[in-house]
């Protein structure tokens, strides 16, 4: 196999760039298991970089993650949480893409005034479009973290021509059977409900935990949003991961045919587990 041109010279833009974001000090390195960190560690690598490349685990990314890292990555530090995500929900109820507690808890803190070397891409989102390679971090309790991106202008396509093109490792999520196309956190709220709902299909114990801590939460804030509105953990599930409003979800309840969360999510999800 062979690569463009283009990609030839996207590998020593990047490579380049990492060199020149070299200190004294090793740069962070946030490593996921997914393919875009795949190959920034590789081009740290080539790069001749000091760097420190760390896994947190968020406790909810599919499962053999671990064990496919230590395989394959043994350069890279697994970090374990205090809490795990599931413990996060007990406490403080759904995350949410304006309240994403668990990236905060579980991954970002492990980056808190460091530089540190990122997978992230432009066309993955809107957001990141006009992000530059060396993005600083203007949240005040990130203190002056620096995000280093050399794969930014990269396209998906470019990143698997790279994985093939020198044989990298990579998640068996990406293949049949499961055919993912991104790999990180099951049910992550910054994904659409579509993506929500065929990841916890996928992986049901995971549902199944977070039907379990959202009901201890509501258990212990009875006067609380989820608690005021939802029977049990299965009705707040069915809301979360379908992204309705509140008053179209008390609607189904009333409407001619009968609606049971329970029976719905034990159907299309939590059947698959043994």
């Amino acid at each position: 196999m062979s690569i463009s041109w283009e990609l030839y010279l996207k590998i020593r833009q990047a490579i380049d760039f990492l060199r020149s974001m070299e200190r004294d000090n090793p740069l962070n390195l946030g490593f996921s298991g997914g393919k875009d960190s795949v190959v920034i560690l590789n081009l740290a690598e080539r790069a001749g970089i000091k760097y420190n490349a760390i896994y947190a685990n968020t406790t909810v990314d599919p499962p053999g993650t671990i064990s496919f890292i230590k395989k394959n990555y043994s350069q890279v530090q697994i970090m374990h949480p205090e809490r795990s995500f599931f413990k996060l929900i007990e406490g403080k109820g759904f995350p949410s893409r304006l309240r994403r507690f668990c990236c905060e808890e579980l991954k970002e803190r492990y980056g808190i005034g460091k530089r540190s070397i990122e997978g992230m891409r432009a066309s993955e989102s809107q957001n990141r479009k006009d992000y530059e390679p060396e993005q600083c971090d203007t949240r005040k309790w990130m203190k002056g973290a620096i995000h280093i991106l050399p794969i930014i202008g990269w396209t998906e396509d470019d990143v698997w021509s790279y994985i093939l093109y020198y044989d990298l490792p990579y998640s068996k999520y990406y293949d049949d059977p499961y055919n993912l196309n991104r790999h990180g956190c099951v049910g992550c709220p910054l994904c659409n409900c579509k993506q929500m709902q065929l990841e916890f299909k996928m992986f049901p114990r995971y549902a199944k935990c977070v039907i379990v801590a959202v009901e201890r939460y509501m258990n212990t804030h009875p006067n609380g949003f989820l608690a005021q509105n939802f029977v049990d953990g299965y009705e707040a599930f069915y809301y979360y991961i379908n992204e309705i409003p509140i008053a179209e979800f008390h609607e189904l309840k009333k409407g001619l045919f009968s609606f049971n969360a329970k029976e719905i999510i034990q159907r299309e999800i939590l059947n698959q587990i043994e």
